[in-house]
Order: C-alpha cells, then structure tokens, then sequence
C-alpha cells in the first residue's frame, strides 16, 4: 500500500490566516502575528476560499513570504496550508559539525581520513599497548622514520631507522640517581663508572 503521508522530512501542515488592510501584494505573518514557515514547493494558498495557483497567482520561493499576489481588497483573507521543514533536535548532520557535550561510544570507532586532530589537555589511554604503522602488510621499510614527536622549539623525537635497525633519539636520555639503564637484563656501566673508564 502506497504511503499516505507527507515526504520523509517535513513536518506537520500549519495553518495562517491573514486578513487584508488593503493593497497587500504579499504576506509574512498571519493574524497573530505568527511568521509564515513553509518548505519551498510544499504549500498551498487560498484567496477568500479560492485555491490560488503556484507560479501564476503568487510565488513563494524562500520559505517565509507569500509574494506576487495581486493588490489586495480590504477583508480579503489569504490563507495558507503550509508544510515546514522539520529538524530534530540535538543531532549532527551526515556531513558534519560539533558535539558540545560529552560523547560515549559503547562499541568500536573507525575513523578514515587523513589526520586525527585530538585537542585535549590530557590523553588517558587505558590499553598497555599503542599500535602504530598497523597497515596491512607490514614490514621494517613501511616502519622507517615512524616514532613519537614532541613539538618544541625544535622536535624531540624518537623514531626508527630501518638502515640502522634501531631507534633513534635525537636529544640526550637521563637516568635518576637510583635507576641504570638496562642491556638484557644486566646493568649497563653506571655514569659515575662510565666517566672513570672515559677520563672525565
């Protein structure tokens, strides 16, 4: 069975009735002051009960005002069936926009694009393990010059050399007093040691 109602995206049919003053060739609000609110091509106007024809005996092209009619008479009424746009609140459209609120996502998030831009104070991940360069075949090459990037006045990085097979710092690591830096499992030669054997 063929569907009955209005198109998918319009809200319900309003009614606004104006009376005339006299040598009115257009309306914008009926009686009571209420604005006209009408989707474009979705609407019908009567002129003392006659049903006035779109395009010919007015126009109504920006979804707020019946213009183009024809001077009108005193008392004369104009009415109007109109069909508004309806738009449900407190949503974001397809094509994009902005959550002011907080936001929970009770199952998996896919984001495809170009750059994740993550604008926040604090960045509290609860997994042990951050993947990066996860393409689908991957191998040292496609890993080469990947790493973290502090920005500052110059970057601080960290970042794999597939040529040398090793991470690269590019400013100096520094221990605390009680830490050491570890190779295998074994200690590696304390600073204090090291600067005996070097000669400082």
């Amino acid at each position: 069975m063929s569907y009955l109602g209005q198109a998918p995206g319009l809200g319900e049919a309003e009614r606004f009735i104006f009376t005339a003053s006299g040598s009115e060739t257009s309306v914008t609000a009926d009686d009571n002051g209420v604005l006209i609110n009408y989707t474009v091509g979705q609407g019908s106007v009567y002129l003392n009960g006659v049903k006035l024809v779109m395009g010919t005996d007015f126009t109504a092209t920006n979804g707020s005002t019946i213009a183009g009619l024809s001077a009108l008479t005193a008392s004369d009424v104009v009415e109007v069936i109109a069909l508004s746009t309806f738009s449900p609140a407190d949503t974001v459209p397809a094509t994009g926009g902005t959550f002011t609120g907080n936001v929970v996502m009770s199952g998996n998030l896919t984001v495809n694009g170009t750059t994740t831009t993550i604008d926040t104070t604090n960045l509290i991940v609860e997994d042990k393990n951050i993947e990066m360069a996860s393409v689908d075949s991957p191998t040292d090459s496609t890993a080469d010059g990947g790493g973290i990037t502090l920005k500052g006045t110059t970057d601080k990085t960290i970042l794999w050399e597939n040529d040398t097979d090793s991470w690269n710092f590019n400013q100096n690591i520094e221990t605390s007093t009680t830490t050491k830096v570890k190779q295998k499992g074994a200690f590696m030669q304390s600073s204090t040691h090291q600067a005996l054997t070097l000669g400082y």
